[in-house]
């Protein structure tokens, strides 16, 4: 439990290194002196082989099965070592919002014209050279092991796959997937960052997965030593002929955050995590030449209420909260830059509502908000607990001791109940045992994670006491509309339907990020999703 919680305190710092979207949607990087480069600009030479990646983390993953553990820090090692069938597209001019589906050991695929069927065809492989898999080809049953595992596991990853009814191996490289009904989201779903394919002998127990990895990917895990580090080497066989240029991937727990910044100033890392904007304006003079890579963070702070209690189930008391809000100041003055967040997270591009429409459905109006508490028949306010956890930080604390004083110039009086990670986590917000609380969201990757996960009576993470049949059924149809621009216009009607008549949970705001990068590592391809595979295509200019 103890190692639990120091994971769970420390995945929002790792979150911010791995994921983002770029402020202006372009991923790119700029030189402290101004230079701005993109994110796949080559140096003077071609890619040289060799070198050490070496990545500096606060913590250690739990355990290194990707389908038992959602955490960011297995699945980001696992992108290392894995391979999906279907993966989204990274590489030079392409956006950090860019979720186009691309193959992965899937060389191709077709859908059957009613959309119920999708057939895989897969490249040729190799496993790992590791016993007891020892380099032997991928195969169809592989695949279909692999997703037979994850429907019949317990978590977030059984439920993208809820609308398969059957996998089968028609040949050796053939996988078939028949669904109950056309699913808009599969192919994303199927890209997502949890849908690692493992070889069929980790499968049936021939090694263990929480303690190894053998995979088709650019590295081979040679020892993880617990919450001290992960070493990795170079495949020869991976399927991406040249690739990869590093000889190793080096994953090191070092809790200390200044020792971190040390070793990155020094040349003795390349990754690290976010870096406060006062860390960050001191290794600016220390390392002038770094690049700086500015991403909008692919979740958000969210206010929630339980819609059960009073005066919480009252609709005019949720806009009122949301009125009282001051997103704009909150996010620069803590954040030191952001937006107004939605329903569907910014880092989703264009399925996201324009900002415009986001700032005039939630705008800053106290005087506004105290009407409809009058309304309601709070013309005086009420008192209630506002629920936080420090398992993140300080600066979430931060933004819920904003939020109480902009409530308190309402006549809301929150106290504020700092709460344990794991309680808050496991306990308390799942059970829906709260009045009001706030917190980071899981950065989904689709749309339909965003919106049916917490916002049907039967989602997952409803952890709200929701239920609205109406947008039930809104819903569920937005999964069947295949042609994309459709669907994506009644996403938008789906998020203008609950700010005007749910609003809860509370979006507020998604906030810019800063990371540095050595001048050295060049065409590093990163994107809003776990897995460090992009690593595959880094190498270094020195």
């Amino acid at each position: 439990m103890v190692k639990k919680l120091r994971l769970y305190i420390n995945i929002l710092l790792a979150a911010l290194l791995l994921l983002g979207v770029s402020a202006c949607s372009s991923g790119t990087f700029k030189n402290t002196n101004g230079k701005t480069n993109s994110t796949g600009e080559k140096g003077s030479t071609e890619p040289k082989k060799g070198g050490t990646y070496t990545i500096l983390a606060a913590a250690d993953p739990d355990m290194l099965d990707p389908h038992r553990q959602s955490s960011i820090y297995t699945n980001s090692l696992a992108g290392l070592v894995y391979n999906k069938l279907v993966s989204f597209e990274t590489g030079p001019g392409v956006e950090f919002t860019d979720y186009k589906v691309v193959p992965d050991l899937a060389e191709r695929w077709e859908v059957s014209d009613d959309g119920k069927v999708y057939t895989f065809y897969l490249r040729e492989a190799y496993w790992q050279d590791k016993p007891p898999v020892n380099g032997r080809q991928l195969t169809a049953e592989d695949v279909v092991a692999t997703m037979e595992r994850i429907i019949n596991l317990p978590g977030h990853q059984a439920s993208l796959l809820s609308a398969v009814e059957s996998v089968k191996a028609t040949d050796d490289r053939t996988v078939v997937f028949s669904l109950k009904q056309p699913f808009a989201p599969f192919l994303n779903f199927m890209a997502n960052h949890f849908m690692w394919i493992l070889p069929k002998e980790g499968i049936e127990g021939k090694f263990d997965l929480t303690t190894d990895m053998i995979g088709t990917g650019p590295f081979i895990l040679e020892e993880w030593k617990d919450n001290v580090q992960a070493t990795f080497k170079r495949n020869p066989n991976y399927y991406e002929k040249g690739k990869p240029y590093l000889d190793r991937v080096i994953y090191k727990v070092v809790p200390d955050q200044s020792a971190r910044i040390a070793a990155l100033r020094t040349g003795q890392a390349e990754a690290i995590g976010q870096l406060s904007p006062q860390e960050l304006a001191q290794l600016k003079k220390t390392n002038p030449d770094f690049d700086i890579f500015e991403a909008l963070f692919p979740t958000q702070e969210q206010v929630y209420v339980n819609i059960k209690k009073k005066p919480f189930n009252d609709l005019r008391v949720r806009k009122a909260i949301s009125l009282a809000i001051d997103r704009k100041k909150m996010v620069d003055n803590i954040y030191g830059g952001g937006e107004v967040s939605g329903p569907v997270n910014p880092s989703l591009g264009d399925w996201a509502l324009p900002l415009k429409d986001r700032e005039q459905l939630m705008p800053y109006d106290p005087e506004a908000a105290k009407k409809l508490l009058a309304e309601a028949g709070y013309p005086n306010g009420f008192d209630t607990t506002l629920m936080v956890t420090d398992g993140y930080g300080p600066q979430l604390v931060r933004v819920a001791q904003w939020i109480a004083e902009d409530l308190r110039n309402v006549g809301i009086n929150a106290k504020i109940e700092v709460v344990e990670y794991a309680t808050y986590y496991s306990e308390r917000w799942p059970k829906v045992e709260y009045d009001m609380g706030i917190g980071y969201q899981t950065y989904f990757q689709e749309p339909d994670e965003w919106l049916r996960t917490q916002l049907h009576t039967n989602g997952a993470k409803n952890w709200y006491n929701i239920s609205d049949p109406k947008l039930d059924k809104m819903l569920d149809e937005q999964r069947l509309i295949l042609d994309q621009e459709k669907r994506k216009e009644y996403v938008h009607d789906i998020q203008r339907y609950v700010l005007e008549n749910l609003i809860n949970p509370i979006p507020i705001s998604t906030y810019y990020t800063k990371t540095p990068r050595p001048p050295y590592v060049k065409d590093s391809y990163p994107h809003a999703s776990y897995g460090y595979g992009y690593l595959r295509n880094v190498w270094f200019d020195k």
